[in-house]
C-alpha cells in the first residue's frame, strides 16, 4: 500500500504532533553531537593594525615633497612591494607559520598562502578633495591568536620600512636627477651668456642701450656742424672784406675799375681781430665759456662804436686816414687774410668730418630694428633659460633637504595608530553562527526523522486516508472527540 505524503499545512502540523518524539529525540541527539564535536572544527584568528598616513612635517615653504603622487598611489605601491613577498621566508621561519603546508608542498605555497590571509583596506581621508588615502588597516588571518598577533606586527614593520625606503630612494633619486639638470642648464646658460657677448662685441654700436647715446651724439654732432657752418659763413664774408680792403691802394690811387672801397679804420680792424678770435675760441670752448661770452660782449661793443663814431668826409680825414692805413697797416691785413684762410680751410675739413660721422652714427641707428629684434630674442632665451635654472635649482635644494629630513626618525610618513590586537575570539568559525546552525541542522534532521517514520507507518489515521489508500468511498467515520487522550481513544475503538 502507497503512503499518502502530506500535502497540506495541516498535514505537516499532524505529523508533527504524531512524531514529536522523534523530532525531539533526534534533533537533541544531532544537536549535542554537534556541541561536542565543535571544539574539533579548526578555528582562525584575525588580528587588525591600523596605520595613520602622516602629512609633511616640515613646513612647504622650506621643504615640499618630493613625491609627485597621491596618497593612493604612494599606498598602491609599497602594498605591491610589500607583498610581493620578498621578506614574508623570514617572518614564516620566524613565528614558525604554515608548517603542515611546508612540510607537504614548499615555501612557495607558504608565501601565496599568506599573501591570501593578509588584507590591506584605505581609509579615506575625509578632508582630501581629492579621495586621497588618511589611513588603512592591516590585516592577518591565522592559526592561533598569539601567532596571528605577532604575523600582523611583523608585517605592519614591513610596511612601515618600506615606506621609508621608498621615501629615502624617491628624495634620492630626485636629488640625483635635478642636479644632473641644474648641471646641464648651467651649461646651456653660460652658453647662451658667451653668445650675447659675442654678439655684443660684434654689434658694439648697435646694441638697443646705445641707441639713445648715438641720437644724442647725433644732436651733438648737428649742433656743430650748424656751428661750424655759421663760422664758415662768417669767416667767407670776413675774407671778402679783406680782399676789398687790400684792393685799395696806398696812394689813393685806383687798383680796379670800379671805386675803391673806403679805407679801414682802427675799430674796424680791432673788430676783424675779435672776431678771428672768438672763431677760434668756438672751436675749442662751448658757447657758454666764460671767454667765449667776453668776446661777443667786446664784439658788440665794437660794433656800437663803429655805429656811433663820425664818418670823416673832408681831405685833412682822408689824408691822416692814408697816412694811418699805410704800408704798416696792409701789412696787419693781408696777415689777417692769411690767418683767415687758414681758418677757412679747417673749417671745410671740420665740416666733412663731421658729415661723416653723422653719416656712421645715422647708418648705425638705421640698423637697429633688426639687431634689436635678434638682440631681444636672444636675450628673452636667456630669460626663459635663467628662470628654468633658478626653478630647477631651487627643486634640487628642495629634494637635498627632503633626502636629508628623510634621514631622520621623525621623516616616518607612517605611524601606528592601533597596533595590532590580540583576538578575543575566532575570527572563523563565528560561535553564534556555528551554534545557530548546530541546533539549525539537529531540527532539520529531527523533521526528517518524523517524516521517515511517518511514511513508514501503514496506519490510517483519518477518513481521507482511508479513501486515498483503499480507492473507495467512505461510508461512516467515527470522530475524534475534544480532550480524549490516545489511549482512552484507542482502548475505545478496541473495544467496540
Amino acid at each position: 500500500m502507497e503512503r499518502k505524503p502530506p500535502a497540506s499545512v495541516g498535514d505537516f502540523v499532524a505529523v508533527i504532533q504524531r512524531r514529536k518524539y522523534w523530532i525531539v529525540i533526534s534533533s537533541l541527539l544531532v544537536i549535542a553531537t554537534g556541541l561536542a564535536v565543535s571544539p574539533l572544527v579548526p578555528r582562525t584568528y584575525k588580528s587588525t593594525a591600523t596605520v595613520l598616513v602622516k602629512a609633511q612635517s616640515m613646513p612647504s615653504v622650506y621643504v615640499r615633497s618630493s613625491e609627485s603622487n597621491t596618497s593612493t598611489s604612494r599606498l598602491q605601491q609599497i602594498k605591491l612591494e610589500v607583498m610581493s613577498g620578498a621578506d614574508f621566508p623570514q617572518i614564516i621561519e620566524r613565528l614558525n607559520l604554515y608548517p603542515k603546508l611546508r612540510q607537504q608542498a614548499s615555501m612557495m605555497q607558504a608565501i601565496a598562502q599568506m599573501r591570501k590571509d593578509i588584507t590591506v583596506e584605505e581609509v579615506q581621508d575625509s578632508g582630501d578633495d581629492r579621495g586621497g588615502v588618511g589611513a588603512f588597516t592591516i590585516s592577518y588571518i591565522g592559526k592561533t591568536p598569539q601567532k596571528t598577533r605577532d604575523a600582523t606586527r611583523e608585517i605592519t614593520d614591513l610596511f612601515l620600512q618600506q615606506s621609508v625606503k621608498d621615501g629615502r630612494k624617491q628624495a634620492q633619486g630626485a636629488n640625483s636627477f635635478l642636479t644632473s639638470q641644474v648641471a646641464e642648464a648651467g651649461r646651456e646658460l653660460a652658453a647662451e651668456q658667451a653668445k650675447i657677448q659675442a654678439f655684443r662685441s660684434a654689434h658694439a654700436g648697435s646694441l638697443p642701450e646705445q641707441a639713445q647715446a648715438d641720437m644724442q651724439m647725433i644732436g651733438q654732432y648737428q649742433q656743430a656742424l650748424q656751428a661750424n657752418q655759421d663760422a664758415l659763413t662768417q669767416g667767407n664774408q670776413q675774407r671778402v672784406y679783406l680782399e676789398s680792403l687790400l684792393n685799395v691802394k696806398p696812394n689813393g690811387g685806383e687798383g680796379t675799375s670800379a671805386p675803391a672801397p673806403a679805407p679801414a679804420t682802427p675799430l674796424q680792424i680791432e673788430l676783424a681781430q675779435k672776431q678771428q678770435e672768438l672763431r677760434t675760441d668756438l672751436l675749442k670752448y662751448t658757447p657758454e665759456h666764460p671767454d667765449v661770452i667776453r668776446l661777443k660782449h667786446e664784439i658788440a661793443a665794437l660794433k656800437a662804436e663803429i655805429r656811433n663814431a663820425p664818418k670823416a668826409s673832408g681831405p685833412d680825414t682822408v689824408a691822416q686816414t692814408s697816412l694811418a692805413t699805410g704800408p704798416t697797416m696792409n701789412d696787419q691785413l693781408r696777415s689777417q687774410l692769411i690767418a683767415l684762410n687758414a681758418d677757412i680751410r679747417g673749417r671745410q675739413a671740420r665740416q666733412v668730418q663731421i658729415e661723416q660721422k653723422i653719416a656712421e652714427l645715422q647708418g648705425s641707428v638705421s640698423g637697429l630694428p633688426a639687431v634689436q629684434t635678434q638682440f631681444a630674442a636672444m636675450n628673452a632665451d636667456y630669460t626663459e633659460m635663467q628662470k628654468n635654472y633658478n626653478a630647477l635649482l631651487e627643486k634640487q635644494q628642495e629634494a637635498a633637504m627632503t633626502s636629508a629630513l628623510n634621514q631622520r626618525e621623525q621623516s616616518q610618513p607612517l605611524v601606528v595608530v592601533q597596533p595590532a590586537n590580540l583576538p578575543g575570539h575566532p575570527f572563523r568559525p563565528d560561535p553564534v553562527l556555528l551554534y545557530m546552525g548546530v541546533v539549525l541542522v539537529g531540527l532539520l534532521i529531527g523533521l526528517l526523522c518524523g517524516l521517515v517514520a511517518e511514511l513508514k507507518d501503514d496506519t490510517m489515521h483519518d477518513s481521507d486516508e482511508v479513501a486515498a489508500y483503499l480507492k473507495l468511498p467512505i461510508m461512516v467515520a467515527l470522530p475524534k472527540c475534544s480532550g480524549v487522550s490516545d489511549k482512552m481513544w484507542k482502548a475505545s475503538t478496541a473495544r467496540s
